[in-house]
Parts: structure tokens; C-alpha cells; sequence
């Protein structure tokens, strides 16, 4: 092929390659904006502080899409908004302009909250892109308690109903899981409202409550500072944690798992849409990336979004009903 029959080829490329771009954009496929997105950072909401669980999963997803410019396509900023349970970050995500450029995550702290009247929108309110990874959950006692097991936990509280003190966050799924459990154990815990994971801590251990809820991760940082799982809330037993019973096998049907949940404003294009979920299943196929969040205590793997909104489905199902048992807080 001659050099002169070479350039016309390369232009013929050329045009058919715009003409079938212009096609599409007349067609409404895409439009001029979403063909060149992203032109411009994309902001990550975390709707924590700095330097937490959910924020370190932000900053290893933003490590890497500026690492692999070929996944996002962009710089990425997060951005830490903390406060009231979350729900100041997760309104600012519902609230952006649906054009890519905002998107955050949360977990079923969305749905919870929402049960609970805090907030009146829910999952249905955002486009759901996916779950990057998730955290088992399970019961954590003092080494030092008199409950040194599930059963007898599970059978002080059926002896002595609402004496079993459970720290919690009002509202969140740390509240929530314990309620699903007493809803099917038949037992009633007493509930104070302590706060967040650092809070819950100092209070279990120092033993001025019972038990909360914590994450896998937490038991094993914690494992030498006086925090013993009695249960996990699993499908099967843990890999780091092998001699926790899961609720399952010890005859309490509750599975529970926090999920890192990536969010979208409603009406958010589609095709921008797939750009991000593509890009989320990119870096959690990264084995530097699942490397990272297995030392997080998470399971790294994609939950793909239609799956998960079955799942955010069955949050909301399971926690309505128990939303008059969770306002009776002492």
C-alpha cells in the first residue's frame, strides 16, 4: 500500500468513525458531554471523618483510578462530610447535579435511617452503581464478661428481658441487627445509645454495656485488647476468625454484612453510569486493590448493582417493621 493510499484510508477510518459518533448523539444515545466525560475531577462524598473504615476504602479506589487513567479517566477527590449518622453526606449526594461528577458511598445506614423517619429517601432516591467489598459483622463481649458465649447471652436476655445492654447507634445498622436478632431469637436487649465503632469499643470492654456490634477487621485489631466475638453474622465461618460460630449454626436466622455502597444522583445518564460501574469492577479485579481490603477485614469482592438492590430491597423489607421496637431506646 502506497503512503498516499495509506492517508485516505486512515481518513475514510476517520469519518466513519465521526459520522457513526454523530449518529449516536442524534440519535440520543449520548450527548457531547457524556462522549468527552470525565473532563473534570469526579468528587467522592464520604459521609465520614477522615481516616475511617469507610474512608480508607475512598482512598484506595482514588489511589487507584489516578494510578490507571484508563479506568476513570480523571483525577478523583474525596471529600469527607461527617454528621448526623451519615445523613449530611448521603443528602449532598442525592442533592448534586446528576452529571457524574458527584458520586459517595454509604451502607445500609441509607435504608436504616430512612426507616427510622431521620431522612425521607432511601436507595430508590439514588442510582445504586454497586458494592465495592463488604464487612461481616458479629457480636463482641469483654473477655472479662459474664458472656462468654451466643447462648448465654442469648439465654440472660430471654431470663431477664431488656437487662442485657447493648451499645449502639441509634438508627443505623448497628442497632438494626441486633433488633433482627432478638425479633428471631424471641429475646429482648436493652439498647443505650453509645456511637460509633470507637465509642462502642471502651464501652464494651470497660464493661459499663454487654455487647455490640462490630466489624471482622475490629476483632482481629482488637483481638489483644480485651474484645472476644461470640458470633458472626456470616453464611459460613471466617477464614480469620475459624472458631466464631455464625448466628446460622447456632439456630438464628439472621445473615448481615455491611456493604460499602457506591451511589449515584437520580437521573444520573446511563451511559455515565456504565462508565462508573465499569471502572468500580475494574479496580476490584485490581489484586492490589483486593490485597488492600482483605487487610481491611473486608471480603473484596464487586457486588454488582442489580444484585445489590435486592439486597437493600431485603434491608428495607426487614428493618420496617422493626422501627417501633428500635424507638424504645433506654
Amino acid at each position: 500500500m502506497t503512503q498516499g493510499r495509506r492517508v485516505k484510508r486512515r481518513m475514510a477510518l476517520a469519518l466513519t468513525g465521526a459520522a457513526a459518533m454523530a449518529g449516536m448523539l442524534a440519535a440520543g444515545g449520548i450527548s457531547p458531554a457524556q462522549a468527552e466525560y470525565p473532563e473534570k475531577p469526579v468528587k467522592i462524598i464520604v459521609p465520614t471523618q477522615a481516616g475511617g473504615g469507610m474512608d480508607s476504602v475512598a482512598r484506595i479506589l482514588q489511589r487507584f483510578f489516578e494510578g490507571h487513567p484508563d479506568a476513570l479517566g480523571g483525577k478523583v477527590a474525596v471529600v469527607n462530610m461527617a454528621g448526623a449518622g451519615g445523613t449530611i453526606g448521603t443528602r449532598a449526594i442525592r442533592d448534586a447535579e446528576p452529571d457524574g461528577y458527584t458520586v459517595g458511598f454509604w451502607h445500609e445506614g441509607l435504608i436504616t435511617s430512612a426507616a427510622m423517619g431521620v431522612v425521607d429517601y432511601d436507595h430508590d432516591s439514588f442510582e445504586v452503581l454497586g458494592a465495592t467489598g463488604y464487612g461481616d459483622l458479629g457480636f463482641g463481649v469483654s473477655t472479662k464478661s459474664q458472656y462468654q458465649s451466643f447462648k448465654s447471652l442469648l439465654d440472660a436476655a430471654k431470663a431477664n428481658p431488656d437487662t442485657v445492654k447493648c451499645a449502639t447507634n441509634v438508627g443505623l445498622p448497628v442497632h438494626f441487627v441486633p433488633l433482627m436478632v432478638g425479633n428471631d431469637a424471641k429475646v429482648q436487649f436493652r439498647f443505650v445509645q453509645v456511637g460509633g465503632g470507637a465509642k462502642r469499643f471502651p464501652s464494651v470492654v470497660a464493661m459499663h454495656t454487654d455487647f455490640a456490634i462490630f466489624g471482622a477487621l475490629e476483632f482481629v485489631k482488637w483481638a489483644d485488647a480485651d474484645l472476644k466475638p461470640i458470633v458472626m453474622f456470616s453464611e459460613k465461618r471466617l477464614a480469620q476468625l475459624p472458631d466464631v460460630p455464625t448466628a446460622k449454626e447456632m439456630g438464628v436466622d439472621v445473615v448481615a454484612k455491611a456493604n460499602r455502597i457506591w451511589l449515584a444522583p437520580k437521573g444520573t445518564p446511563e451511559a455515565i453510569q456504565e462508565h462508573l460501574v465499569t471502572a468500580l469492577r475494574k479496580a476490584m479485579a485490581d489484586p492490589e486493590v483486593k490485597g488492600q481490603m482483605s487487610k481491611l477485614g473486608m471480603t473484596p469482592d464487586f457486588v454488582e448493582p442489580a444484585a445489590l438492590r435486592r439486597e437493600l430491597d431485603w434491608w428495607k423489607k426487614t428493618a420496617t417493621p422493626l422501627v417501633a421496637a428500635a424507638r424504645q431506646l433506654k
